[in-house]
């Protein structure tokens, strides 16, 4: 399987800021030497020897994942606003032509990772069809109530493509294609959410956004525990700090900590921070990694997992 990340923020979009930019291109300017630009092998050498804020963004855009199986067929997890990106690239394939074919699993309904569905430009296109499938079972009265005139001056009905909805108990098994297999479980967040375990050829993704783990929960976590066992890809809701997890009690989200807790007890691979707030820069996101980095360290200091931060563009293959 190949995951691939469009929008890793949570809450709201919160796109670069001019000043933001202004400070980067200083900052670069500043720690450059003349032989860091003295031609373009030069200066590709030196601009990734710089931190990933310094030189990159994480990008603004909300939730919206894509998998892809062994086959390519696209598999695609929320629609925030990062959903339009994924729109536009995936025109220039059978979904162009009204030929297009996905699975679409929705995790819950909050606004941020809804946000991109009506500019999405396949979803006009009569002959592409989207299989959506949830734990939700109103998940496409929901979907049309985002459309009603009010909120939106275009219908559901009006986007031209073969939409049809699928409800699945949660930890119902459920295939997406030939090849890949997955099923739900519900977390703790405001008004309910559900993460999502994808398997194929004895590897697996589990998509755990907007999932509350607290102390209290922390003390009751066995079945969850057994649930993210073993995983290769863990994509988990890391959205505040511990101290701000702490007061911020209910609020839907999880901390950097938590998450490293949890995937050294589930013996998961590979860690991947997400759903990042929206008040953090690009600064303060490294300094979250690198704190979660030395946590990681702190009480693992030889295990294997691998911990990464989510940002715009980011591939992974299992």
């Amino acid at each position: 399987m190949k995951i691939k990340f469009w929008g890793v923020r949570g809450s709201i979009g919160s796109p670069i800021r001019p000043e933001n930019v202004k400070h980067k291109i200083e900052k670069i300017l500043t720690l450059a030497s003349p032989t860091d630009i003295q031609n373009e092998q030069s200066i590709i050498s030196f601009l990734n020897s710089l931190s990933f804020s310094s030189s990159s963004t994480y990008g603004g855009n909300t939730t919206c994942v894509e998998i892809r199986d062994k086959e390519g067929n696209l598999i695609i997890i929320d629609g925030g606003t990062g959903l339009r990106e994924l729109g536009n690239q995936i025109m220039a394939t059978d979904f162009g032509k009204g030929a297009g074919h996905a699975y679409w699993i929705l995790t819950h309904t909050h606004w941020d990772h809804i946000q991109g569905i009506p500019f999405f430009i396949p979803l006009f296109l009569p002959g592409n069809h989207f299989e959506f499938i949830s734990s939700m079972s109103d998940a496409e009265k929901r979907l049309e109530h985002q459309f009603v005139f009010t909120h939106f001056p275009v219908s559901f009905d009006h986007y031209a493509a073969k939409k049809t909805f699928q409800f699945i108990e949660e930890g119902e098994m459920v295939s997406l294609g030939p090849h890949i297999q997955a099923f739900s479980k519900a977390v703790r967040h405001p008004g309910g959410s559900f993460s999502y375990r994808f398997t194929e050829e004895g590897k697996s993704i589990i998509f755990a956004s907007d999932a509350e783990f607290n102390l209290e929960e922390m003390e009751n976590i066995d079945t969850y525990i057994d649930y993210f066992r073993d995983a290769d890809v863990l994509v988990f809701d890391t959205q505040y700090t511990f101290e701000e997890s702490l007061q911020k009690i209910d609020w839907g989200h999880s901390s950097a900590s938590i998450a490293t807790d949890i995937a050294l007890r589930a013996k998961v691979k590979k860690l991947v921070m997400f759903h990042h707030d929206p008040s953090y820069d690009d600064e303060k996101l490294d300094l979250v990694y690198l704190r979660a980095l030395k946590y990681k360290e702190m009480f693992d200091p030889h295990g294997k997992l691998e911990i990464i931060m989510a940002y715009e563009g980011l591939e992974i293959e299992v």
